[in-house]
């Protein structure tokens, strides 16, 4: 009997233990847990792409429910085995080309700002954030995800950690969230929906569900120390050949769910990821994506693009050598970043200084952000101040915004700003300041139709590219934009939606100079293969151009054209494919061609294959040629090669080889001097012919040790060859771009999470 008790006491206990570890949701991708049954559930799912809002064509249920260690939420997929599955792994962060569910969270409810997390049916996972009308890809947050399937369905299953963002706090512990659904079947080009929102609506974000959740408050404090190590194989014969070892750390204080305190000390901006080669000979500097890491996490508060893509904050300044007479990169010492949400009023600041150099001072970098909604009108203030020692100049610009949601048509945004800059020059301080403003009208009456009006103004001395990006100065411009949409009830059964949209605008110096008018025409055919069809044709009057003499003398630009037509291929398959081919003028009248051609290969689930080649020959391209300030016109032939392999066998491992080769062939046809009527005349100055070729390799292997802990293995190597000839052939230009080294290194790098 007492055998009998003591079998029954430890019965008990073993159930009780099983209770105890069901009491915690594993993410394992199986909905099996307890909990779950207590969820709110979600079912109502529309069609989205195309956007019909017809009931769903496969079932979809979401499962959503919030205990002390976060949000947790579960997406049950019908798609049987009639329905392909595209189960395709991809690399952190890269664009999940499968099957997907996406969860996106505005945690605060106000609209300003929505966090997307995205998995893919094999676990791939992808985030990013919606703030000021643009989605950025490159903010990354700790979060977790798991996926299954069986016959019918296939599974996943999210948790959020409350330290994911920074948000206010319910004084209740009750709080207002605002959730979206989304499901992408990848083989029909289907997405469906809850509730009924989408991207390309003025009132997306407000369209969002928004759900009533028990708020728990959580503090942290994470630190990430690095190590790293670059050996240079090649010597260049400078004091690059050397082995670099550094270390530092970057630190994440959240006191509670409403602040957070980031800094780096030493960071690492170390080359694992490269960036893509580019031919630029225009007046407009290239604009790069951020890849390090202090610049992209919780960044969202400072995002700042505009519709003219000039952008208020472009922290790739940050370290570039922009502010430093030698114009060489700059090692960063060390920064912070404070950003702050309540119900009042969002705060944040961020402060960078660089490291000095041996003969100079690094630079100093601020940058600040304040908003506030109420109701349907949300206003706020940047600020942004750089000081360069080394050359003697302080710039700070001041902008003041605004978006007014008038009504679930109509919105309208406002930005006026201003820029304050002091060089010191001759020992004597100059100072400039000027205004630029922009405003944008949007009325989107219903889903097939939206009409944009756009209107700016930037002053001749505005400049905000001591720490934004800003394409020109002194100008106003205006354009229109009129797109049709038709989602449901095409004509042609085939089809699975289309679009036409119209644009024309111009724009004027503030002296009354007409710079642009243009005219622009874009369509697309989407197919219910997935396959898709674009059209695009435009053309712009002759006007004043001063910014390819790189402000040396402004000249009167002929007309130009341009179109292309492009075909997407059907994107389920282990086989897709892209062809594009367009005509454009560049400066002058004849047309230049070009043909572009994508292929991709997934060998299996894990292993994909990936080219693209460019070929474009000038007639005519028209350049500023520096050393002996003329315009000069070219005849030439520019081709470009880019190959990837990806291989992702499993959640923490990837391997990645991506090759890239660009290579230019010019013949020099004239000279040219801008007469005082600004026309372009003979000139007698000599130029040559010139070729080049630029190379770049990056193997790059990765280990996922936690969340947002990794250790990379990265080999890279780069040549460049540039000569006189103008007529080197490809075969030898690609050879003399490989043979001729300029930089190889292998890069071990690993970061830690504590």
């Amino acid at each position: 009997m007492i055998r009998l008790s003591t079998a029954l006491i430890l019965f008990g206990c073993l159930i009780g233990s099983s209770n105890a570890l069901r009491a915690e949701i594993i993410i394992d991708g199986i909905i099996d847990e307890i909990e779950w049954n207590d969820a709110q559930v979600f079912d109502e799912f529309v069609t989205v792409e195309p956007l019909s809002g017809d009931s769903a064509k496969y079932k979809t249920e979401v499962k959503l429910l919030t205990n002390p260690q976060g949000i947790y939420v579960a997406f049950l997929n019908y798609q049987p085995p009639s329905v392909k599955r595209v189960d395709r792994r991809f690399a952190r962060d890269k664009e999940i080309k499968g099957d997907r569910n996406i969860l996106s969270i505005d945690f605060d409810g106000n609209q300003l700002t929505g966090y997307d997390f995205t998995v893919g049916s094999a676990n791939s996972m992808q985030d990013g954030i919606l703030a000021n009308d643009k989605y950025r890809r490159d903010w990354d947050g700790i979060w977790y995800s798991a996926t299954s399937s069986d016959e019918n369905y296939w599974y996943s299953e999210i948790h959020i950690p409350w330290s994911i963002a920074p948000m206010t706090k319910a004084v209740s512990g009750k709080k207002e969230m605002s959730f979206w659904f989304s499901r992408v079947v990848y083989d029909e080009s289907l997405r469906f929906a809850f509730p009924d929102a989408f991207y390309s609506r003025n009132t997306f974000i407000q369209d969002w569900h928004r759900v009533e959740v028990n708020q728990e408050d959580s503090s942290s404090f994470e630190v990430y120390p690095y190590f790293s190590y670059t050996h240079n194989l090649h010597d260049s014969g400078s004091d690059t050949y050397s082995n670099d070892k550094k270390t530092g750390l970057d630190f994440i204080w959240r006191p509670n769910n409403s602040i957070q305190l980031t800094g780096t000390v030493r960071p690492d901006f170390g080359q694992v990821e490269s960036d893509d080669l580019v031919v630029n000979f225009s007046a407009f500097e290239t604009f790069m994506s951020e890849k390090r890491p202090f610049f992209t996490e919780n960044q969202g508060l400072f995002n700042s693009e505009m519709p003219n893509e000039d952008v208020i904050l472009y922290t790739r300044r940050i370290g570039s050598g922009y502010g430093n007479v030698q114009g060489l990169p700059m090692e960063i010492d060390f920064a912070t970043k404070f950003t702050r949400y309540s119900d009042d009023f969002d705060l944040g600041v961020f402060y960078v200084r660089e490291d000095d150099g041996s003969n100079f001072d690094g630079s100093e970098y601020l940058s600040s952000r304040v908003q506030r909604k109420s109701g349907d009108l949300a206003v706020g203030h940047r600020m942004t101040y750089v000081n360069h020692s080394n050359i003697q100049r302080e710039a700070m610009v001041n902008v003041v915004d605004s978006e007014w949601q008038i009504s679930d048509e109509t919105q309208v945004l406002v930005h006026l700003l201003h820029s304050d800059i002091k060089q010191e020059v001759e020992n004597e301080d100059e100072t400039t300041s000027d205004f630029a403003g922009w405003i944008s009208w949007r009325y989107e009456p219903s889903d097939e139709y939206s009409y944009i009006l756009y209107y700016s103004r930037y002053g001749e001395e505005f400049d905000l590219n001591d720490l934004g990006y800003m394409r020109r100065r002194d100008y106003n411009e205006w354009y229109a934009n009129f797109q049709r949409n038709w989602n449901q009830n095409l004509y042609f059964k085939s089809l699975l939606s289309a679009f036409i949209k119209t644009e024309f605008g111009g724009s004027k110096n503030n002296a009354g100079k007409r710079l642009e008018l243009w005219w622009n025409a874009d369509a697309e055919l989407a197919f219910r293969s997935t396959a898709k069809v674009n059209f695009n044709a435009g053309t712009q009057a002759s006007g004043w151009d001063n910014l390819l003499t790189r402000n040396n003398g402004e000249f009167i630009k002929p007309g130009q054209k341009w179109g292309s037509i492009s075909f997407t291929g059907p994107q389920g398959g282990n086989l897709t494919y892209f062809l594009s081919a367009g005509y454009e003028t560049d400066g002058l009248r004849d047309l230049n061609t070009s043909l572009t051609a994508g292929l991709g290969f997934y060998v299996s689930d894990n292993l994909t294959l990936g080219s693209n080649a460019t070929i474009k020959n000038f007639k005519e391209w028209l350049i500023w040629d520096s050393e002996i300030e003329r315009l000069t016109n070219y005849e030439a032939d520019l081709k470009t090669l880019n190959l990837s392999a990806d291989w992702n066998p499993s959640d923490d491992h990837e391997l990645r080889v991506k090759f890239q080769w660009a290579s230019v062939d010019a013949i020099l046809s004239e000279v040219y001097e801008i007469s005082s009527n600004g026309r372009l005349e003979a000139s007698a100055s000599l130029a040559g012919n010139f070729s080049f070729a630029d190379t770049a390799l990056q193997i790059r292997y990765r280990y996922r040790i936690g969340p947002l802990s990794d250790a990379y293995l990265v080999y890279s190597r780069g040549g460049y060859y540039g000569s006189e000839s103008g007529n080197e052939g490809s075969g030898n230009l690609f050879e003399y771009g490989w043979d001729n080294v300029q930089v190889e290194s292998l890069i071990f790098k690993v970061r830690l999470a504590f």
